[in-house]
């Protein structure tokens, strides 16, 4: 008979001692992001339109809600907190779907940037739009310190002695039947949405997409899914083999600064041709795939990490991350309220949006060249 190890109370409780994942449960990289998308695209928008919350508020709160669910399942991916029963076993199972397909895509570090540069637009304020990045962070860093902490609260405090074996088939069951209610409310956005009316736009230059709510819900979620499987790709193995012996987390940094700058592609093109804003896929590419791809809650839990990780220096370590990141921040929320500005011209100064145009003159005299080249 299979010996069962015994278990302190402050052990370590991981995926290792069993085997947890089968081919149907690999469904949860796109149920969980669908699911996130489902929650921002339709409910918090109709939330939005239907009362006086603005998005900058509404993204706001989501962010700091996304650092907190990600220090609470943090707790039980690692270890930290340990499984009492079936239920916290199934917290304990789901955690690393969780953080790493629907709290990529529930929170945005790229939203933020934009939303910064739309309010300090608005409000013809750089520092506003800056207070608003600045604010999300260090919030969200003690959001995440108390998820965790709340994760402790609920987990057991005794000593284990038969592990999960216990609890593991009863818990089980309780992921399959919140697959299936998963599934039901996916259904029910796209019938909520289904009452809405339909017009025919089209997609960039030369393809015809329908613009129904469908079509957009459809095209977010696919993006969605995509981004949250792509940012965690160079966060967990592209970064760390670029970026050895780092002692900062480096693939969330890099996310975060390459996706955020991605972010703004949707914009970039608009100075163009205003009519890429009708465009579905590149609405979802800046949007949904982008903001999935950017890692704005476990940024929240790098900080917590490094804080209380090191015994020496970890509050140092924590400072310069933090600084990295904001400074990274403050560099593209500055790009995005000059390309905002450009967007925008009526409402602002002259002198505001000249370096973005500076830039786009020397990028079309660089064309008119090529081409004048090419033709003799």
């Amino acid at each position: 008979m299979l010996a069962i190890p015994v278990l302190d109370g402050d052990a370590k409780y991981t995926k290792k001692s069993h085997i947890y994942r089968t081919p149907a449960q690999r469904i949860w990289v796109v149920l969980l992001p669908a699911a996130a998308t489902c929650l921002t695209d339709v409910w918090f928008q109709t939330a939005i339109l239907s009362s006086a919350i603005g998005y900058d508020f509404v993204l706001a709160i989501a962010n700091v809600s996304g650092a907190f669910l990600d220090g609470f399942f943090a707790e039980w991916e690692s270890g930290g907190a340990v499984p009492n029963g079936s239920k916290t076993e199934t917290l304990h199972l789901i955690s690393e779907d969780i953080r790493a397909s629907f709290l990529s895509t529930y929170t945005s570090w790229a939203g933020m940037v934009g939303v910064a540069a739309s309010i300090a637009h608005s409000r013809s304020s750089f520092l506003i739009g800056l207070g608003y990045i600045i604010v999300s962070i260090l919030c969200s860093f003690v959001a995440v310190q108390l998820g965790s902490d709340f994760a402790k609260y609920i987990a057991s405090s005794a000593p284990i002695t038969n592990t999960s074996y216990q609890f593991a088939k009863k818990a089980h069951h309780i992921l399959h039947r919140f697959m299936v209610l998963l599934i039901l409310y996916i259904i029910a956005s796209y019938i909520y949405l289904d009452r809405g009316g339909t017009q025919n736009l089209i997609d960039g230059k030369n393809l015809v997409i329908a613009s129904t709510a469908w079509n957009q819900l459809s095209l977010s979620i696919l993006f969605a899914v995509c981004g949250a499987y792509a940012g965690n790709k160079v966060a967990d193995d592209i970064a760390p083999k670029i970026f050895q012996g780092s002692m900062l987390p480096m693939g969330t940094l890099i996310c975060n600064a390459l996706f955020g700058l991605l972010g703004l592609s949707l914009n970039c093109m608009r100075l163009s041709d205003q009519s890429w804003e009708d465009s579905l896929l590149l609405r979802a590419f800046a949007l949904n795939f982008c903001g999935a791809a950017s890692l704005f809650a476990r940024h929240a839990s790098d900080n917590r990490q490094l804080y209380y990780g090191n015994t020496k220096g970890g509050v140092r370590l924590a400072g310069i991350n933090i600084t990295a990141n904001i400074l990274f921040a403050t560099l593209l929320f500055w790009v995005s309220l000059e390309i905002e500005i450009l967007l925008n011209p009526e409402a602002t100064n002259k002198k505001s949006g000249r370096v973005v145009r500076k830039l786009l003159k020397i990028l079309e005299r660089q064309r008119e060249g090529q081409n004048t080249s090419n033709v003799g």
